[in-house]
């Protein structure tokens, strides 16, 4: 809560107070003494401790300020710089995490301080009390970050303004325009547009009317902080995303990738890009989606290809930690899958995170593949393929690795292929050998995301059958892939000494094909793939 100070309290400026029954009874430098002066001056009241920053605004404190300097990193930092009498504040996401309960995660703990003045030389001391590595961010704005062993990052920044007010002023949205001074000894919470009130409602609220235009990325960020927190937009907030959602096209492909790829590891990532539609950001942000809305699609799918592939992406979050009772044929599986995905590709992005793009991205082929049959059903034919090319297009816009560029379009491009296994009457190992040599690494992923893609085709309740017959194929792609892998028996030195092949693409060609053979249990030794070689013709003049 945050009370306006008026005469006769202009003097409380940068002091504490104590209100009880609408009057101050109590001030001092710091909490203890204002509440030690209060109850001399009137025993029996309970009063209210509130801060009064330079401004005049009074912000009422919390009861504790345990859940920030509990974490030890913090305390240090703090201590560090009191040590040093340096003012400095945590601002942004740390301070409303400690009112919501939720502790920096450790794949997200990083740290945003601001100082009156000298911000990188306030780092250099810092990242050398730390014993930690330093360099500017932004050397113009008097940015400075620490880097530590543990690859978390504190960034310190000069106030933006004339003040520490003026600074929080000009940030996203209340409940991240907050500032705790990191004073071990006396802490205060400043908050001059009553974040704490707009956290306690469930509001997520602009600071200003020019928050959005100031930067059109916070409209997605928006979106995605009121799926992680379960907060609502305010509709003030909604129009103002609305009126600027087209300048979104001018935030950097890095950053923009950075939100949306932030956005989709929400609890309901496929609602989330709903709401990008709805506000009018996914028009700009991902165009190439637009089409899928609409889009008929036969028996046994229920859904139109927009809905569809917006449910596998919610499909995820629940199949993620591989512990449904859907997937008990996958337990003995668990550890090994829980690696595979958890297995950071180039670019810091593990392939359990790329997971709802895969989904949202795996039919955008269908609008251009539509055909209706004379019998009325619905084809798309090479919808995989043409899917894949508009997903490399995406990706490479948004400047994804080649790692990840390579396990997102793998998804895309043979989505299809567990389904159609799933189909026959018996899997042999040669379809499952092939389907491994073509998906390569993406393989575990492709035959989970067809469990994914399964659970959106039918309703709730039907597809039994076919969900038994598919599991049984993922089953066996997955033990298959993470099996010991088989020493080679041949060599292409072999075939040219023992055979007298010459060098070129016929070597390539009957090494495969040996390999192939001894996946499947056709040979298993040195002479049996020689013999096999000379059968197939693999015999030099």
């Amino acid at each position: 809560m945050t009370v306006k100070i008026t005469p006769p309290y202009a003097p409380y400026k940068n002091r504490w107070i104590a209100v009880a029954r609408g009057r101050v009874v109590g001030v001092g430098k710091t909490a203890s003494r204002a509440y030690r002066a209060a109850k001399l001056s009137c025993p029996k009241d309970r009063p209210v401790l509130l801060f009064v920053d330079e401004t005049g605004m009074a912000t009422a404190q919390p009861a504790s300020f345990d859940p920030w300097f509990e974490d030890s990193l913090l305390k240090q930092i703090a201590q560090i710089l009191h040590r040093q009498g340096q003012e400095a504040w945590l601002v942004g996401g740390a301070v409303r995490d400690g009112f919501l309960d939720a502790p920096r995660a450790k794949d997200d703990g990083d740290l945003d301080l601001v100082v009156p003045r000298k911000a990188l030389r306030v780092s250099r001391i810092l990242a050398d009390e730390l014993g930690a590595a330093y360099y500017p961010v932004d050397a113009e704005r008097d940015v400075g970050r620490v880097v530590l062993s543990n690859h978390y990052h504190v960034d310190i920044a000069s106030w933006r303004g004339n003040s520490l007010t003026e600074d929080l002023r000009k940030r996203d949205f209340t409940i991240n325009a907050m500032a705790l001074s990191l004073n071990p000894e006396s802490p205060r919470l400043i908050d001059p547009l009553n974040g704490q009130r707009d956290l306690q409602q469930k509001y997520l609220r602009v600071v200003s009317d020019n928050a959005i235009k100031d930067d059109p990325l916070r409209g997605a960020r928006g979106v995605r902080q009121s799926f992680e927190f379960g907060f609502t937009l305010t509709p003030e907030t909604k129009d103002l995303i609305r009126a600027n959602a087209a300048a979104i096209q001018q935030v950097s492909p890095e950053r923009l990738r950075e939100e949306m790829m932030k956005l989709m590891q929400v609890s309901r990532p496929g609602s989330a890009i709903d709401a990008l539609r709805r506000l009018g950001l996914l028009a700009h942000i991902l165009p190439e989606t637009l089409p899928m809305i609409g889009v008929e699609q036969s028996p046994p799918h229920y859904l139109p290809v927009y809905q569809h592939s917006l449910l596998v992406m919610n499909n995820w979050p629940a199949l993620a930690l591989l512990d449904d009772v859907r997937l008990a044929p996958l337990a003995p599986l668990k550890a090994e899958l829980t690696d595979y995905f958890q297995t950071q590709l180039t670019g810091n992005l593990s392939r359990a995170s790329l997971m709802p793009l895969a989904a949202l991205l795996h039919d955008i082929g269908k609008p251009a593949t539509f055909k209706r049959a004379e019998d009325g059903r619905i084809r798309f034919f090479n919808h995989p393929q043409v899917g894949a090319d508009t997903a490399r297009q995406i990706m490479r816009r948004w400047r994804f690795s080649g790692q990840a560029e390579g396990f997102v379009t793998g998804i895309v491009k043979y989505h299809m292929r567990p389904l159609l296994l799933a189909y026959q009457k018996s899997v042999s190992k040669r379809a499952i050998y092939r389907l491994l040599e073509a998906a390569g690494d993406v393989a575990p992923a492709l035959a989970v995301f067809s469990l994914l893609d399964h659970l959106a085709t039918y309703p709730a309740g039907e597809g039994q059958a076919e969900w038994e017959a598919l599991l049984n194929v993922v089953l066996k792609l997955c033990q298959t892939y993470f099996a010991p892998k088989l020493p080679a028996l041949l060599t292409g030195k072999d075939l040219i000494q023992a055979l007298h092949i010459p060098p070129g693409p016929e070597i390539g060609r009957l090494l495969k094909k040996v390999k192939e053979a001894q996946a499947v249990g056709e040979v298993s030794t040195r002479e049996e793939a020689l013999a096999l070689v000379r059968e197939s013709g693999g015999v030099g003049g």
